[in-house]
């Protein structure tokens, strides 16, 4: 699904990853782990075209990224990055806001599915009516996977999911992502627990 051929990325006139090679399998579920500076979120970012490769290919279901594929990737893809703000009012502005593309309009969640996955994320249901700025940075976090999770997307790009989170919600979380049958999930993070919850574990240092 996923295929890192030969990747270099210079960053600051220094390699911050050479010569890396890798091959996503369809529907796995695959963490990234290794020591801060390595480039696992540069990785990352690289499959939906965000960050270039200074050399090497990258391959989608076989065909490779450039300016003629991106777009079609990025369709297929949703990435939670490690640091993002939310650009609406409220929880339910967010959450509706995906589902107004006329892409994912049939796909838009009824209220009660999306308390449905609340309750398997640990999330409060009265959260749905406050405002963006009233939640924590653990409850935007599982939100936002909820988010990536109705949408259907066959590939969901994950950076340090668990970071914000106690160990119950981090549970659910490895549980929520686990039922994820259909999608290709890759995933950075330096929690330990989270890391041997997956069968894939890919490391990236020296």
């Amino acid at each position: 699904m996923i295929e890192f051929d030969n990747l270099t990325f210079i960053y600051d006139n220094k390699p911050l990853m050479q010569h890396f090679t890798c091959c996503i399998a369809r529907g796995e579920k695959a963490v990234l782990y290794g020591p801060s500076g390595h480039g696992k979120s540069t990785l990352l970012a690289s499959v939906p075209g965000f960050v270039l490769p200074d050399e090497g290919t990258i391959r989608i279901d076989g065909r490779t990224l450039d300016a003629t594929t991106v777009q079609q990737v990025r369709r297929r893809t949703a990435w939670l990055p490690q640091e993002f703000t939310l650009p609406y009012d409220t929880i339910q502005e967010l959450i509706e806001a995906p589902f107004r593309l006329r892409a994912n309009q049939s796909q838009k969640p009824t209220r009660a599915t999306v308390m449905e996955h609340f309750d398997r994320l640990g999330l409060e249901p009265e959260l749905y009516d406050k405002r963006s700025i009233e939640i924590s940075g653990g409850q935007r976090q599982r939100i936002m996977l909820m988010i990536a999770a109705l949408l259907h997307k066959e590939i969901v790009l994950l950076d340090e999911p668990t970071s914000a989170l106690d160990p119950d919600s981090i549970t659910r979380v490895i549980d929520y992502i686990r039922s994820l049958h259909e999608a290709t999930v890759l995933m950075v993070s330096h929690d330990a627990r989270f890391i041997d919850s997956f069968d894939r574990k890919i490391y990236i240092g020296d």
